[in-house]
């Protein structure tokens, strides 16, 4: 995927995105909740031992979170390695970003890692997006139709449907100065994926 070509349709501001949203999916777009499961929705395990899974072999996943502020999405390509039964050390592309918000969060910043689904998830942290603009927005405006989403179990979070399988967590604030190496420590509450 070109992304800098994708990068020459996002306007210096968001009007240019909200007029589009306007005339082609409607004032209201942003995502379309679904009540119907997703295959990764199918096994829930609340106990995730990640050496079980297939985390470790990912070569791809993103990251979604809210900005605690403004309460917009955020979305991150990251790296990841297992370094505990229920914990994984990531490293981001948008690292700065995720920081910031992470300082920002009260305790903990609630995040969703999403593997498989649609590659602009992932790449999203290559596009110079405004901050007054919500990823999900980008993402529908990119492939011009409305990102079908559901809640997540634990984390007040929508997730593409899209996604093979997701694990849900957080970032804890207290842990930033031990992670100069660039790694954040991911805290997983569950992990869900197909039966």
């Amino acid at each position: 995927m070109n992304y800098k070509a994708i990068e020459s349709f996002i306007p210096e501001a968001d009007g240019r995105i909200r007029q589009y949203i306007a005339d082609t999916l409607g004032n209201d777009f942003k995502v379309k909740p679904v009540k119907k499961q997703p295959l990764c929705h199918h096994s829930v395990k609340y106990n995730v031992d990640f050496s079980q899974t297939a985390v470790a072999q990912a070569e791809s996943a993103a990251l979604i979170w809210k900005e605690p502020l403004k309460g917009l999405y955020r979305m991150s390509g990251i790296s990841l390695r297992v370094c505990g039964k229920d914990t994984l050390a990531i490293k981001a592309g948008a690292a700065d970003k995720l920081r910031e918000d992470i300082l920002n969060a009260t305790f903990r910043l609630p995040v969703v890692i999403c593997f498989g689904g649609d590659p602009v998830y992932s790449g999203l942290h290559e596009i110079d997006v405004p901050d007054q603009i919500d990823a999900y927005w980008v993402c529908g405006f990119i492939r011009e139709t409305s990102i079908q989403v559901i809640d997540c179990f634990t984390q007040d979070l929508f997730i593409p449907t899209d996604c093979s399988s997701t694990a849900e967590g957080y970032f804890q604030r207290n842990e930033l100065k031990e992670t100069d190496d660039g790694e954040l420590l991911f805290h997983a509450s569950c992990f869900t994926q197909p039966l």
